[in-house]
């Protein structure tokens, strides 16, 4: 046997050093179940009853030896007796543990792949919203302005609007836009699969290309563009032709479906 320390006839060898961790383990674990009741005083109380028996032993006395060995051997299926839920929850314990080792990598990868999943539904079920609302404005002529980011910090265009934190519907879109809603007149803010805001005043473009016949939205959505790096849709109030508009440039009359597309490869790839 390879003994790691050997002082004179004292020696220490993997086994031992193995033998008293284990020991060292489950007295940890015994010391966790029973911390803070009656039944941790009886389990010291019988450690040092074995513990001076151990010694006795050692000393030779074996009137005192023979009596506490009596008392250990009985006491240990007294303590089974009496340290019965304690000895199930702490074998319930320690086995939960080992499985939840065992199985935490799986359970991470399969929780990961769940979230995504999630994630993948929220966010084509945004999308679909979105895309949904933005046709039945163009179909109405209803104007509006849609502003989506993931990253960007926009909280000093928030405070000019009325803050909502709502989840993105179709129904929700078109009543804000509704022409008889107070709300109708500005923008619209969407971030992470929420409407952050509405109603919110944006900075207009200066930029001499931007056609005449463009409103007060484009601009806007061209002026918020330019400074940070959002996503916007227009629908023209008097058209009711949807344009796209990212980076200071606007792309005008695009298809609903081009709308789904632009909508799928930007969202929250910002």
């Amino acid at each position: 046997m390879i003994y790691l320390i050997q002082i004179g006839f004292f020696t220490i060898s993997f086994w031992d050093l193995l033998d008293i961790l284990i020991v060292g383990v489950l007295l940890y674990y015994v010391y966790k179940l029973l911390k803070g009741s009656i039944g941790f005083n009886i389990f010291i109380g019988l450690v040092l009853v074995y513990i001076s028996w151990r010694m006795v032993s050692v000393l030779e006395m074996p009137l005192l030896s023979s009596i506490l060995g009596q008392f250990v051997s009985i006491g240990m299926i007294a303590l089974l007796i009496l340290f019965q839920p304690e000895v199930r929850r702490f074998l319930v314990f320690v086995g939960q543990g080992s499985l939840k080792s065992r199985f935490k990598f799986l359970d991470r990868f399969f929780k990961q792949g769940e979230a995504a999943e999630i994630r993948s539904i929220e966010r084509e079920k945004t999308i679909r919203e979105i895309t949904r609302a933005v046709e039945q404005m163009a179909i109405d002529k209803t104007g509006s302005l849609i502003v989506l980011t993931s990253s960007q910090n926009l909280d000093g265009y928030y405070s000019s609007g009325v803050m909502l934190d709502g989840n993105v519907s179709q129904q929700l879109i078109l009543s804000i836009f509704n022409k008889n809603s107070p709300l109708h007149d500005g923008a619209m803010i969407i971030k992470d699969g929420k409407i952050i805001a509405a109603s919110c005043v944006l900075p207009l473009s200066h930029r001499p290309n931007i056609p005449q016949r463009l409103g007060l939205r484009h601009r806007a959505a061209v002026g918020i563009s330019e400074n940070t790096n959002v996503l916007a849709f227009v629908v023209s109030e008097e058209t009711g032709k949807i344009s796209f508009v990212r980076g200071g440039e606007i792309v005008e009359n695009i298809p609903i479906d081009k709308m789904h597309e632009l909508l799928g490869k930007v969202l929250y790839v910002e």
